[in-house]
């Protein structure tokens, strides 16, 4: 059942500020899905305390995983582009879905980001001899960029995107190694085999994945990519993509953290490197 569907269906059990909820979204929901907690309890005349209430209530974790839901609800036809867009849309328009998408993209992981999560995970990379960066299709982009970012902190990194010598690497690691798999829903095949193969080598696993999945069952530590928030069996990554590079950006700045204060010169070093290629 959809988020219009239950609006309408649980409305006659709602309290009366509840009621006023409900009956300020049904007014105009499409304009709801662009607006902030205050300015929808302003609306309904209510508190913002109340808005989140009513969203739980509905079943949502959020305002923002309200919004998301409710966004799929008006969707009247199904582009491959992205979900929040429609056909025919303008570039007024779909500039404001894609960034109103993004952000919500965000508030997501501000809710649902377990710290104590994140700091094991920086914990493992930090004790780690080597680290190991899986991801195919839309993730391969992700893992090169994870690369990027990784190698510049003194552990021998490597991103991978090749199924064969995933199999390989995941064969020749052991309990020193950790290997950061990238999987949207964590039901490809192939990662999982992949998964299974590193597991019986001993080594560590971080899986950015949707929990739940076969993929998050393999890895030590699964953190969310994100993928409720958007459908990437129909849907080009997008809104899912924003959460796993954040996700990527906040342990790599945990692992710069962890390992001051010797990193600055290492890090100084590899800026300097690159003087000479610039035209001043």
């Amino acid at each position: 059942m959809t988020i219009m569907s239950r609006l309408k269906n649980v409305q006659p059990s709602l309290s009366k500020a509840e009621a006023r909820v409900a009956e300020a979204i049904l007014s105009d929901p499409e304009a709801v899905v662009h607006m902030t907690t205050a300015e929808l309890a302003r609306l309904a005349n209510v508190s913002d305390p109340m808005i989140s209430r009513y969203c739980r209530t509905m079943g949502c974790k959020s305002f923002p995983d309200f919004k998301i839901q409710l966004a799929k609800s008006l969707v009247r036809s199904v582009s491959f582009i992205s979900e929040v867009v429609s056909p025919g849309d303008k570039a007024s328009h779909y500039i404001e879905k894609r960034i109103n998408a993004n952000q919500a993209a965000l508030e997501y992981i501000r809710s649902n980001l377990q710290p104590e999560l994140i700091e094991r995970a920086v914990e493992l990379l930090g004790n780690s001899k080597r680290i190991e960066i899986f991801g195919m299709g839309g993730a391969a982009a992700i893992a090169k960029d994870a690369h990027h970012k990784l190698f510049r902190l003194g552990i021998p990194t490597a991103a991978c995107e090749d199924y064969l010598m995933q199999r390989m690497t995941a064969a020749a690691a052991d309990q020193d190694t950790t290997i950061l798999f990238l999987s949207f829903t964590g039901r490809t095949r192939s990662m999982v085999d992949v998964a299974r193969i590193a597991r019986d080598s001993k080594a560590n696993i971080i899986a950015i994945t949707h929990p739940g999945s076969p993929l998050a069952e393999m890895a030590d530590i699964t953190i969310t990519s994100g993928n409720e928030l958007e459908d990437t069996t129909i849907y080009l990554p997008m809104t899912t993509r924003i959460v796993v590079l954040t996700v990527i950006d906040i342990l790599v700045t945990g692992l710069a953290l962890s390992l001051e204060p010797g990193i600055q010169d290492h890090m100084k070093k590899i800026k300097l490197s690159l003087d000479d290629t610039k035209i001043y």
